[in-house]
């Protein structure tokens, strides 16, 4: 009898092992394949996933207030949280002494949620200071090793050059009866390539036959291989000049406008002059080309960088009639085309990759700037920033060739636009405020502080080779260069 029941116990928990593997081995394998079971429906659904590469790497990742697991893809360096329900959920990015990134988002079954430019800001940042005795602007060297400063002194113009490594001022050189003048928001100084010179544009207080004075703009050019210089108006006998840019390629070389005609010349030879086309509204260079908008029409040429080649037409019209000649001309490449007039009025040529547009984009602009990689455009005014898309966007959050959006808007004054180093966030300025916006419209775009500055209108730059943000500040009794390590240094693993 109790053989009995023992065999009969035995029968029932081995059918029993048997019906929970039944039961257990679908859900499993359906675990597996990333299905859930939804109580709620009584049915298997296939799960989502949230993928994000944020910096700093090794931040805590929230979903609807419940820190969550998340497992690493050192392929492409992101962290991935696997097997979610579909729905909604709150998620946030969190480190202590980091700004929260957060966002409302959506979980789609089979489907991967990807957040690639998680950027997350300091709340406060020990700065470096270089002590320079104060100055009124800045301009960095394409080696991102020295730094001109312009400094109203004495009543003449000093230029002190800062060398950032060493943080000491390596010369200075003093223009009397000068002063910095970026004539109209048009000129700034400009480095040659290879750090050999810089230009200065200067308005320069005149005395007439009359022995009155007159002021009258003026480029000053810096030797740093003789460490002299001389004015370029003087060198090459022409009084007008405008629009100084140096030869990408060959030393000793600058391109300028005089009246509407455009020159190339020799600084170390005055009869080395090449003229490159006449009734020229601006210009603007690449490595291997010049280009050049052409009045009355504003139709855009190219030709060879030493002026003597073929001048290849790119456009053949312009969307609007002009009132005003275009004072700005951006070129990425032949394809890909941005123009601004004297009256803020902002147009894009683009030869995209289902269609070509030549169109107006905006009113009142201020400036605009290209992505490294050509497929988007910001361009702001003093209270708006705008994206436009030159090409399709195939990374999420996708977005289209030909398609506008707005990205902020202040009721104060916009200044500093610029891009980060990964084209997916600008940098920007109200007031004395450094801030951070990113580019991602899902649910809200994140805006964060970076550093605050004493000044009402600070100057700022981010380096994308140093990965340094330089910016003035007063914190004594004259404006200082200052800047920050930004963002977070990563190592080739990207941590």
């Amino acid at each position: 009898m109790v053989r009995a029941m023992e065999k009969f116990k035995r029968k029932i928990f081995f059918w029993l092992l048997v019906g929970l593997f039944f039961i257990a081995a679908p859900v499993v394998v359906m675990r597996a394949r990333g299905y859930r079971f939804d109580f709620s429906r009584g049915v298997f659904v296939h799960s989502g996933t949230i993928s994000l590469k944020n910096n700093p790497s090794n931040l805590d990742i929230y979903l609807s207030g419940k820190i969550t697991d998340s497992n690493l893809n050192r392929i492409n360096n992101s962290y991935n949280v696997t097997s979610l329900m579909p729905g909604s959920y709150f998620l946030e990015a969190k480190m202590e002494g980091f700004q929260t990134w957060s966002k409302q988002i959506d979980v789609h079954s089979g489907l991967a949620s990807e957040f690639w430019n998680v950027l997350l800001v300091r709340n406060s940042y020990e700065d470096i200071s270089y002590s320079t005795g104060g100055f009124e602007k800045f301009f960095i060297s394409p080696k991102d090793q020295l730094t001109a400063l312009a400094q109203a002194y004495a009543g003449g113009l000093k230029i002190k050059i800062l060398n950032i490594k060493n943080k000491s001022i390596d010369n200075e050189f003093f223009f009397g009866q000068s002063q910095f003048s970026d004539m109209g928001g048009e000129e700034n100084i400009e480095w040659s390539p290879n750090d050999d010179y810089i230009s200065v544009p200067m308005k320069v207080s005149v005395e007439k036959k009359s022995r009155e004075k007159e002021e009258k703009y003026r480029y000053a050019i810096i030797d740093f291989s003789g460490n002299s210089s001389f004015i370029l108006n003087d060198f090459l006998g022409e009084d007008d000049i405008r629009r100084v840019r140096w030869d990408p390629k060959e030393k000793n070389y600058l391109f300028f406008l005089s009246g509407s005609t455009l020159y190339r010349a020799n600084i170390q030879n005055t009869s080395d002059i090449t003229e490159i086309a006449q009734d020229v509204s601006s210009y603007d260079l690449s490595r291997t080309a010049i280009y050049y908008a052409q009045k009355p029409n504003e139709l855009v040429f190219k030709t060879a960088m030493d002026g003597q080649g073929e001048k290849i037409q790119l456009t053949s019209d312009f969307p609007v009639s002009l009132n005003t000649p275009n004072k700005k001309l951006i070129v990425y490449d032949d394809s890909r085309i941005a123009f601004l007039n004297s009256s803020g009025d902002f147009f894009i040529y683009n030869h995209g990759e289902h269609d070509n547009y030549f169109r107006q984009l905006g009113s009142g602009i201020s400036g605009m700037q290209f992505s490294n990689d050509g497929k988007k455009i910001i361009y702001w005014n003093s209270n708006e920033i705008f994206a436009y898309y030159l090409r399709d966007w195939n990374v999420q959050p996708t977005r289209s060739e030909n398609e506008t959006e707005s990205i902020t808007r202040f009721s104060g004054q916009i200044h500093n636009v610029q891009w980060l180093k990964d084209y997916e966030h600008i940098i920007f300025s109200i007031g004395g405020q450094m801030k951070i916006i990113e580019l991602d419209p899902r649910d809200r775009r994140n805006i964060m502080d970076l550093p605050k500055t004493n000044l009402d209108s600070p100057q700022i730059v981010y380096n994308n080779y140093l990965e340094y943000l330089f910016f003035t500040d007063q914190r004594g009794e004259v404006p200082d260069l200052y800047s920050i390590h930004f963002p977070e240094p990563v190592n080739i693993l990207g941590f």
